[in-house]
């Protein structure tokens, strides 16, 4: 480990027991170094809305709280803010729900609250004797419909949507289609979501930063995509890196998995070539291996049958989002630390 020395002053008339706590950032032997996170309050999450049709008719909706199995919030990303949120569930009788909810806005600053014409969308259906369907959509179209959104960071670091203005609203059970060009209705929604991540990504980048944890395996190797996660509700930090290029192969995933077996110990999920095959599955289709460790978190992947001969194809990592993900690229590397919630949600996530 490298030596590092640390300077205390205090008083010299000074009695009882001392207690210095040091954390690093560069901790070669894992020593420490772990951020601990509060808990989001889920209660809190979530919220309502209610459309106005031209007939003066109301419809209410709810949009999703989130919660362990569905955490998402809101990912600001360079100048870009993003909200996905869903919900799904099944009745005892065999019915069925499903809820999303899509904001996205362009240009998003911390230095500025209030915004138009920005994207919009929710919707809810449901299943059983019979499929009912309601979508709302608010944005710029071709006919000049907009909105405003009131954006509001609270006290806890979570952000607050307040969106109102001219929408198309659409409900099966009237049967009407309409143009979705042309608003016939007025939205007003108000929900609160956490802080998922505060991000910034760059491109091509060819050393190990001394930002990302000290534990992510590294490849020595220019990175094309990288996301790192500066600032969460759900995590103290974390970086992801994503490989086009077509002339890495099994033995680069190994390289990455040994040395996560080194940082954390054994996987506690994986599936590649050693650990054997599942059936009528050739190994080379994906592999990839899990790993954690006292709030670190390691995922490393394999997929050499993406079709990487244009990168621009692909969208780079980008946000909360994107650690849900997996086998989107030929490697990628996600190291976690610092997590509030139980590492088995991002297995789910990526299967």
């Amino acid at each position: 480990m490298r030596k590092t020395y640390f300077w205390l002053l205090c008083s010299m008339f000074v009695c009882g027991t001392l207690v210095v706590t040091s954390c690093s950032d560069d901790d070669d032997d894992n020593n420490g170094g772990s951020v601990q996170m509060s808990q989001v309050n889920y209660e809190k999450t979530g919220g309502s809305g209610a459309v106005t049709l031209s007939s003066g008719e109301k419809i209410d909706f709810q949009v999703p709280q989130c919660s362990e199995e569905n955490m998402a919030g809101a990912s600001i990303v360079n100048d870009e803010l993003s909200v996905n949120l869903y919900e799904s569930g099944e009745g005892s009788d065999g019915s069925w729900s499903y809820s999303s909810c899509n904001l996205s806005v362009d240009g998003y600053s911390a230095n500025k609250s209030e915004y138009s014409d920005v994207y919009f969308y929710f919707s809810q259906s449901s299943g059983g004797g019979s499929q009912t369907f309601q979508s709302v959509v608010s944005e710029t179209r071709a006919e000049g419909y907009g909105n405003k959104l009131v954006v509001t960071q609270l006290s806890d670091g979570s952000y607050k949507f307040v969106i109102t203005g001219d929408a198309y609203a659409y409900d099966s059970n009237s049967g009407g289609q309409g143009n979705s060009n042309v608003a016939n209705a007025t939205v007003s929604v108000e929900f609160v979501v956490p802080l998922a991540a505060n991000a910034s990504t760059s491109t091509n980048v060819s050393s190990k930063q001394s930002s990302y944890p000290s534990f992510m395996p590294w490849l020595g190797k220019t990175v094309d995509g990288v996301c790192v996660i500066n600032k969460s509700q759900y995590v103290g930090n974390a970086v992801m890196l994503w490989y086009y290029d077509t002339s890495l192969g099994y033995s680069d995933y190994e390289d990455l998995k040994n040395q996560a077996i080194k940082a954390l110990g054994n996987p506690v999920d994986c599936y590649d070539k050693s650990e054997g095959q599942q059936p009528n599955q050739d190994w080379e289709d994906m592999c990839y291996s899990y790993f954690y460790k006292d709030g670190k978190f390691i995922m490393v992947s394999y997929c050499p049958w993406r079709v990487e001969e244009d990168p621009q194809y692909y969208q780079l990592p980008k946000g909360w989002d994107a650690l849900m993900a997996t086998h989107a690229a030929r490697i990628q590397v996600h190291a976690i630390e610092g997590m509030s919630f139980d590492y088995t949600a991002l297995l789910n996530g990526h299967r």
